[in-house]
């Protein structure tokens, strides 16, 4: 079966060169030009498509505004926008509604690896109430006192980039707002950046505090908290994992990038939690109460509940965001390995276990939060104690710092 991409064009009409450059790489597709957002709603109550690539100025409404509306009508739909570096503040306000960004001027080549991508992760994660789920998780919030810390910081003289990137890579949120944005504002082919320090840096100074303010107007947890849930044992949580899964990768000998993809998937392990509870409160307390009725895994309510669980939202909203795969399969693998076909130690599997670790109190805990069936397919059982070992030793030194 074809995807269908259509296409709305903005005032300049520079994406209609970019379709007809992309047709000849990707005949497969059927690709459909509209002109503007009013166009594009009607073609699309018409047609079904899979994906829509959209200038950010259209001669009737603003691409966020098409894309919203698209969000909510076709939440299924992949949503791609187009604009100027220049108008990055306008930019800032898509994170959470658009999946990607595109820098003008737009390779057709650099689209078509963005749609691939996409595309491909539908069928690697075809799970349909994912994907309904995603189109109503548009808000990532940050807490206010990390918000407060890094704009303290930003206030000093002269300002470091390093220790507000450092403050950044200890928020989940943020430093998935930050990864999304540096991996899709860019020329050329994508980024794959997965360290949130290397990316503040990318960043600069100016779009680092516009992105700060972006993630404060969505601060309030109010709706949240309670229930047996608490953002910042959450956010403790994700922190541990994060320089637990650093540990264990740079252990168990891995290469440079991927010790920088364990790191920032054991920090965002959890960010589908984060996005449910955000956006759906009350179902997300539901699930927490179903978990400590039975009881069962929390994963396990939520399947009931949503019909999908936080790792696989989590995985697919950093898929579609543009972060790099090996991040992307260890979030939305950290429960259920044996779904990885590879044969070798990765960040996902560093996650998985740093996962089993922070949360075991005995060996006999640790084996029990394991895909031991993973493990030996592997050949890593054996490690199991010496793991177990290093981690309390890791622990009581206080780890590694990011």
């Amino acid at each position: 079966m074809k995807s269908r991409i259509v296409f709305a064009d903005g005032v300049t009409g520079q994406l209609r060169e970019v379709q007809e450059q992309l047709q000849g790489l990707a005949p497969s597709w059927e690709l459909c030009h509209t002109r503007g957002g009013l166009e594009a709603l009607t073609f699309l109550t018409q047609t079904p498509c899979d994906a829509i690539v959209t200038d950010l100025d259209l001669h009737d409404m603003t691409g966020l505004q098409l894309a919203t509306q698209v969000m909510r009508q076709h939440p299924r739909m992949h949503r791609l926008i187009l604009a100027d570096l220049g108008e990055l503040e306008s930019l800032l306000r898509c994170v959470g509604t658009v999946h990607q960004f595109l820098a003008k001027p737009c390779e057709a080549s650099r689209l078509q690896v963005v749609l691939h991508r996409a595309f491909a992760l539908d069928v690697w994660l075809p799970n349909q109430a994912v994907r309904q789920l995603l189109g109503r998780v548009p808000h990532l919030p940050s807490p206010a006192d990390v918000y407060s810390a890094v704009v303290a910081e930003l206030q000093r003289e002269p300002v470091s980039l390093e220790k507000v990137a450092a403050l950044i890579a200890g928020d989940p949120p943020m430093a998935a707002k930050v990864l999304q944005l540096v991996n899709a504002v860019a020329y050329g082919p994508p980024l794959d950046e997965a360290d949130p320090v290397q990316a503040v840096m990318e960043l600069g100074l100016a779009n680092t505090k516009a992105m700060l303010l972006l993630a404060h107007s969505y601060s309030s947890y109010r709706e949240v908290e309670g229930g047996g849930f608490s953002i910042a044992a959450l956010w403790e949580h994700s922190r541990r994992i994060g320089r637990l899964a650093h540990h264990i990768a740079r252990v168990e000998g891995l290469g440079p990038e991927q010790i920088a993809a364990a790191a920032t998937a054991g920090l965002v392990h959890d960010i589908g939690k984060i996005a449910l509870a955000a956006n759906l409160s009350a179902q997300f307390h539901q699930a927490l109460d179903l978990a400590s009725r039975k009881p069962l895994a929390f994963w396990e309510a939520e399947q009931e509940v949503f019909g999908a669980t936080h790792n696989e939202v989590g995985g697919c909203l950093l898929g579609i965001w543009g972060l790099p795969l090996p991040v992307v399969e260890a979030v939305a693998m950290h429960h259920h390995p044996t779904r990885f076909l590879s044969d070798s130690f990765s960040p996902l599997t560093a996650v998985h276990i740093a996962s089993a670790l922070e949360t075991a109190r005995t060996f006999e805990e640790f084996q029990k939060g394991l895909d031991l069936q993973y493990l030996h397919e592997l050949g890593l059982q054996a490690r199991l104690p010496q793991w177990w070992e290093r981690s309390q030793s890791h622990a009581e030194s206080g780890g590694p710092q990011r």
